[in-house]
């Protein structure tokens, strides 16, 4: 009799992991679809600065993990690019002013993209929300509540994520950091709509709890299911 219980047992626990972990990965795949272009504007808040706008293109191919912001607003920066490749492992920038092209250090992954909340981290897929974290799933009324423990501290910079996302559409509204028990940002996705058969948030805000800073990312146009010249994310020509 032991014996069964510990069989049925160690199905149902099987089981409660497996759907955990297949929510979580429609989650990730949800909010990385394939192949896209957008428009973005990106407004920076400070309680102690004015509020800074910039306005950039974005191409994104998350089947060979490569993205590229290109910045359209203000003449400041216009014409500036970042290449993110390999997932966010590698990072290219091209400066229009001087007209050079460098890799940059792998430090600049966790720095905000033009001193906003959103570091260049934050762009990749999340694939290790799945591999390293341990995923405890709960459900409280329209949504599905995920917390994820980092399995290994060395790994992330979090070592808790909180995840809620509609119990319909698995479509996230809010996503929580926490480091050394300390909610440190909570992203907002607002206003989700539906073009295509993709599901996306027309508006992003990055809460950083600690800084009393926040970003505010607006989709203006987006596409989706693009076909990329295979010259678009090339490091070697940024500058055109």
């Amino acid at each position: 009799m032991f014996i069964i219980y510990l069989f049925l047992f160690s199905n149902l626990a099987f089981s409660q992991l497996y759907e955990s972990y297949s929510i979580l990965d429609s989650i990730v795949n949800k909010l990385s679809p394939p192949t896209s272009k957008s428009i973005i504007t990106q407004v920076n808040t400070s309680p102690f600065k004015k509020d800074r706008l910039f306005k950039y293109e974005y191409f994104v191919d998350n089947i060979e993990g490569v993205k590229l912001i290109k910045y359209i607003f203000p003449q400041k920066v216009k014409n500036n690019s970042f290449l993110i490749k390999n997932n966010g492992k590698e990072i290219w920038g091209y400066f229009n002013k001087s007209q050079t092209t460098r890799k940059l250090g792998s430090h600049v992954m966790k720095q905000g993209i033009q001193n906003s909340d959103f570091t260049f981290e934050d762009l990749g897929k999340n694939n290790n929300w799945l591999t390293n974290y341990k995923i405890d799933l709960k459900k409280e009324k329209n949504d599905f509540i995920i917390h994820l423990h980092i399995i290994d501290k060395k790994k992330s910079d979090y070592d808790k994520i909180i995840i809620y996302a509609n119990v319909e559409t698995l479509y996230p509204s809010k996503i929580i950091y926490i480091k050394d028990n300390i909610n440190e940002k909570t992203l907002f996705l607002d206003d989700i709509l539906q073009k295509n058969n993709f599901l996306y948030a027309q508006t992003m805000i990055m809460k950083n709890i600690l800084t009393k800073t926040e970003t505010k990312m607006i989709i203006d146009e987006i596409e989706f299911d693009v076909f990329f010249d295979n010259d678009i994310f090339n490091e070697n020509r940024l500058q055109k």
